[in-house]
């Protein structure tokens, strides 16, 4: 994730709404995709493009985005509330203050396919990418998941401390809501990328997922667990549940990386001097960064930051990914 710089000097994060030293209004600009100082003539100041607050900035205070003006009416969404379709009821201060938990993960998942350089286009074809956050009600309890196209998040894994009861109670070294829409969006892209078009391969390195009926097996997961030595085969033990899981798994895993990644390069740029645009020194250089940065978890009581040990069977299945995403991002077919 780059850090930004507001025109007084000051350094401005990607979820920041106003620069702590100056005090003009800040967020990130959908005209020229920067966190920037916006003036109070309502110009950002990066891209000189007059600009107007999203308007779940201005009525519910759940985003921090700005929207060209010359393009906005009353209402007018910036591209990342764009893609939410249904929100919790927003008489409940609760839900909405997990609402704009929620969309501020999806705004870094976004920032995510801007750095693996996923095509825009990608995510506005048919079936379009969108987003649910809903809660439970006395009658429904809402599953997150994805379907077609659509990814809906139950609003309770914006609690804390639910999220961190399911995490204990499944024995996941992560859960949150970055990693939910990264492994969620891994469904998406599947769906969007894989089936039908990389059938052979992906059948290859994760499994036949026809041949394993959806429900049975997760069934048989849940009661079961994983098999003994997952760790040899799958980035998680929930990879190992469903080739269709495997997939969206190393999908995440491989967002993860990519941002720790992105995150270092602009930071700390000499952590990163010898990083490549290849996968094994990706690996590389997220593994040997992930040594420090548990150990600064650590050292503050928290859990590991890259908590993954990498099999070789997991490289194979990265690279698969790898690859399909630099396809897209050049245009250039794998010969791998």
């Amino acid at each position: 994730m780059k850090t930004y710089t507001c025109q007084c000097g000051t350094p401005l994060f990607f979820g920041n709404r106003q620069c702590v030293e100056c005090g003009l209004d800040a967020g990130w600009c959908d005209v020229c995709s920067e966190t920037a100082a916006v003036s109070p003539e309502g110009t950002c100041v990066s891209c000189g493009t007059s600009v107007v607050p999203c308007a779940n900035r201005t009525t519910y205070d759940v985003c921090n985005c700005f929207v060209d003006a010359s393009l906005a009416e009353p209402g007018t969404l910036c591209r990342s509330c764009g893609m939410t379709t249904m929100v919790p009821d927003t008489s409940l201060p609760a839900n909405v203050r997990r609402w704009a938990l929620l969309e501020a993960a999806k705004r870094r998942l976004l920032y995510d396919f801007r750095t693996v350089g996923y095509p825009d286009d990608q995510l506005t074809a048919l079936p379009p990418l969108a987003f649910r956050f809903l809660s439970d009600t006395p009658d429904k309890h809402v599953v997150t998941g994805h379907a077609n196209g659509v990814i809906t998040i139950n609003t309770s894994e914006a609690d804390p401390v639910h999220r961190e009861s399911t995490r204990q109670q499944f024995g996941e070294p992560h859960r949150t809501l970055i990693g939910h829409m990264r492994h969620e969006t891994g469904h998406f892209f599947w769906m969007r990328e894989i089936e039908g078009r990389r059938d052979a391969e992906a059948t290859r390195l994760f499994g036949d997922a026809d041949a394993n009926p959806y429900a049975e097996t997760m069934k048989q997961y849940y009661e079961q667990g994983p098999p003994e030595d997952w760790n040899e085969q799958f980035i998680s033990t929930y990879a190992a549940s469903h080739p269709w899981e495997d997939f969206a798994e190393t999908y995440a895993f491989y967002l993860d990386m990519r941002a720790v990644l992105d995150t270092l390069r602009w930071n700390a740029p000499e952590q990163v001097q010898d990083l490549g645009d290849d996968l094994p020194s990706m690996l590389a250089t997220y593994c040997s960064a992930g040594i420090v940065l548990n150990e600064i978890n650590r050292t503050m009581g928290l859990t590991d930051l890259v908590p993954e040990v990498v099999p070789p069977a997991v490289v194979s299945k990265l690279q698969f990914v790898h690859d399909v995403f630099e396809s897209l991002r050049t245009g250039v077919v794998s010969q791998s």
